[in-house]
C-alpha cells in the first residue's frame, strides 16, 4: 500500500511539473543552403505567425558555417513583408562571424553556429497574423562557399 502512494505521489508531482512549465513563445528555422555554397540571388524564406501584438520581440539572424568560411563577417538582406501587406521592405545587417583569432559563436569540429542580435531594442507587431522575413548574402563571392544553413530566430522579449 505504502509502495502505491509514493509511486502515486511522485506521477503526480512529475504531471505537476510537466503542467506548470510555462514554454517560452519561440520560432527558430534553420535552412539549408545546397552544397555549402549559397548563391547571391538565392532568397531564404521564412513565415512566421505573430498572434501578440502587446509585447516586443528580439530578432536575431543564424548562421551555421564552416571552417572554410573565408571572412570573418557577411552581410546579409533581410526582407520583412508585415501581415496584409503587398510589400516588403529591406534592411543590410553585417553579421561578425570571427575575430582577429577564432570563430564568434559555438562549434564542433569544422562547424560552427553563430547566432546574431539584429536590433538593439525589442521590435513590436502592429497587426496579427503572419510574418514573412527573408535572408539573403549580399557578399561579392557568388556562390559563397562554407555557409550550410541561415536562418531567423524570434523570442519575446522579457
Amino acid at each position: 500500500m505504502e509502495l502505491v502512494f509514493k509511486r502515486l505521489m511522485f506521477i503526480l508531482l512529475l504531471v505537476a511539473g510537466f503542467t506548470s512549465c510555462k514554454q517560452a513563445d519561440l520560432y527558430e528555422r534553420l535552412k539549408n543552403v545546397p552544397g555549402g555554397e549559397w548563391k547571391a540571388g538565392e532568397k531564404l524564406s521564412f513565415s512566421i505567425l505573430v498572434e501578440d501584438t502587446t509585447i516586443g520581440y528580439n530578432l536575431f539572424a543564424s548562421i551555421r558555417h564552416t571552417n572554410l568560411y573565408p571572412y570573418r563577417n557577411i552581410w546579409v538582406r533581410m526582407g520583412l513583408q508585415m501581415p496584409g501587406a503587398d510589400t516588403t521592405t529591406y534592411q543590410d545587417f553585417e553579421l561578425p562571424l570571427a575575430d582577429n583569432e577564432k570563430w564568434l559563436g559555438t562549434g564542433l569540429n569544422d562547424v560552427y553556429d553563430r547566432r546574431v542580435r539584429l536590433f538593439g531594442t525589442p521590435q513590436r507587431f502592429n497587426k496579427k497574423g503572419t510574418v514573412i522575413f527573408s535572408l539573403q548574402h549580399i557578399m561579392r563571392d557568388d556562390p559563397l562557399p562554407g555557409i550550410l544553413q541561415a536562418g531567423i530566430r524570434l523570442e519575446p522579449a522579457r
